[in-house]
């Protein structure tokens, strides 16, 4: 209601004015035979080229055709719709003006201009195409109505007033009619006549629950709250299952802050046998969209459960509840949901992910069962083979875990390069578990090869060559990329710091190393290895006392024998 209008012209003619361009328009005839001939020549191979995608040479032929014959009415109508591809309306609507006026009947020519202009806020040349239609398509009703559309932007209530009224005559007093006129009074600041409208037409039509549910509209948009919930009630007395009746309800309720009766009306409704699931599952999504921004996911959990409980054999909404319950953290209900579903479906992504849940709760070997389910059933997803090179890797099984990437490799296209990057430098790292140094960086440079910006390869790549008495400079350009990458992941900044200290740049080490402590949360894993590094950095700068303080922080969250005699001795020790 009080907002912009969009002048909508698309009621006519499809809702798509342009859509008839396609359509052979009459020609005005032109002085030479053969101009002719090569003017419609040059057109269709336009309209052919456009339809196979070639823009670029459809635009050059059409606007030969135009030069070959400027009075081509088709050509210069096609020439426009091009114009405003190319997002040039103002010689478009130039065009298509020229085109209108040269056969001022003619409906779609004029049209197409009152629409372009209309487009470019040109509403008093709107109004005059529409005017012009008016009088040559008499029995065109949807003309009065977007005629009326453009006399109240222009704000001239009386003209719009009366289109309306014209449409009534061929259409009779619709839904939508009243529905333009509730606007147009609403322009005029006539709030008692709006009303009126909506309630007339519900009076008219006593056994139409969508004029009931207009009307509830009109009322909310005019805060006559006490009247919506008359109406409401009067239309849930009409049509008790119709679910629609009981989310205006919901919202009325809502909007009176009384939250409990809100989810009252829900509730009720996923209960009612009488609703079918399809529409209750599509509620059930608005509905948690709608509480989502109040960020109460827990409330979001107890919806899922409710519905999953009224129809546990539909495996749509447990899907649903299961990837909810992922996002929010809760493995253990994801898992009993998910085992569920694995006697209801036989769909190898429930079994990918029974081995995600699993692994985020460390059980591997409930992981590893899940994972040989979704590999025999042909899982394609390289996810399902790394989290099982994982788990082998941590039970140190490294031949199988190896196994399970090169199995990876097989189903991984040679095309996917960043899935392979990552798949060859997770077999580096197995390779680096078990000291086999030559074989880690053989895989390392061929994840490389397929992929360059493979960040954690560049990152593991330089601090294992750093801590093996590798190539510092080779390390140090590798590191530097892969921080320049992702400038603020710690374990880069502490690598790169690292690769400083093994360079002896101290003071550099020191600016990066206390970057990376900086970024450090409570809960982050290998969070003693920064802090273990930070007091090698400081014993060597010559700051022993604050070296040791942390020394004792690393030792007490992974206490190790190196450390224990960093401490004791007072001394940075290498490994």
């Amino acid at each position: 209601m009080k907002r912009v209008l969009h002048i909508c012209l698309c009621i006519i003619a499809g809702c798509c004015v342009f859509a008839s361009w396609g359509m052979k328009k009459p020609r005005v005839a032109t002085t030479s035979a053969a101009d002719a001939t090569m003017s419609e020549y040059f057109y269709m191979e336009s309209e052919k080229q456009s339809i196979l995608g070639n823009h670029e040479a459809a635009f050059a032929l059409i606007q030969e055709a135009v030069r070959i014959n400027p009075n081509s009415s088709e050509a210069r109508y096609s020439l426009a719709k091009s114009f405003l591809k190319i997002n040039r309306p103002d010689t478009a609507l130039s065009l298509i003006r020229q085109v209108a006026n040269s056969d001022t009947t003619h409906y779609w020519y004029n049209l197409a201009y009152a629409n372009t202009a209309a487009h470019q806020n040109q509403y008093h040349e709107t109004q005059m195409a529409l005017e012009r239609m008016a009088r040559n398509h008499r029995d065109r009703p949807e003309i009065y109505e977007s005629l009326a559309k453009v006399y109240q932007q222009l704000k001239e209530y009386d003209k719009a007033l009366a289109c309306y009224d014209s449409t009534e005559i061929y259409l009779g007093n619709s839904p939508q009619l009243a529905a333009n006129r509730i606007e147009l009074y609403d322009a005029m600041g006539d709030t008692t006549t709006a009303i009126s409208i909506a309630e007339n037409l519900a009076k008219d039509n006593p056994s139409d629950i969508y004029c009931l549910l207009y009307l509830n509209d009109v009322y909310r948009y005019y805060n006559r709250h006490s009247k919506r919930l008359e109406v409401l009630d009067n239309a849930a007395r009409l049509v008790p299952d119709e679910p629609l009746v009981s989310i205006e309800k919901a919202h009325y309720y809502l909007q009176q802050g009384d939250t409990a009766t809100f989810h009252a009306e829900y509730d009720n409704l996923f209960h009612n046998e009488n609703i079918e699931y399809e529409v209750k599952h599509a509620v059930v999504n608005e509905y948690i969209r709608e509480i989502a921004q109040w960020d109460n996911d827990s409330l979001i959990l107890t919806v899922y459960d409710t519905f999953t409980n009224l129809y546990p054999y539909e495996t749509t909404a447990r899907k649903e509840y299961v990837q909810m319950l992922m996002y929010t953290e809760h493995y253990d209900d994801a898992i009993k949901q998910l085992n569920t579903l694995s006697e209801q479906t036989d769909a190898i992504e429930v079994w990918e992910q029974l081995v995600f849940a699993h692994m985020q709760l460390n059980l591997y070997d409930d992981a590893i069962i899940a994972g040989q389910k979704a590999i025999e059933k042909g899982s394609k997803n390289i996810l399902t083979y790394l989290y099982m090179s994982n788990i082998y890797s941590i039970k140190e099984l490294y031949e199988t875990a190896t196994e399970y990437i090169n199995k990876a490799l097989t189903v991984c296209d040679e095309t996917k390069r960043a899935e392979r990057s990552y798949l060859y430098g997770t077999l580096g790292d197995i390779y680096y578990q078990q000291n086999i140094l030559d074989k880690c960086f053989q895989y390392y440079d061929t994840a490389l090869i397929y992929n360059p910006n493979n960040s954690m390869v560049l990152n593991n790549y330089a601090y294992n060559l750093a801590c093996n008495g590798g190539d510092l400079l080779k390390a140090e350009k590798m590191s530097a990329t892969a921080l320049k990458l992702e400038p603020e992941n710690k374990t880069f900044i502490d690598t790169y710091a690292w690769i400083q200290f093994k360079m002896e740049s101290y003071t550099l080490a020191r600016i990066y190393i206390e970057q990376a402590i900086m970024l450090l949360t409570p809960d982050d894993d290998g969070a003693n290895v920064y802090l273990e590094h930070y007091g090698d950095i400081l014993a060597q700068s010559g700051e022993i006392d604050a070296a040791v303080e942390e020394w004792k922080k690393s030792y007490d969250l992974v206490p190790t024998e190196i450390l224990k005699k960093k401490i004791e001795q007072k001394q940075y020790i290498e490994e």
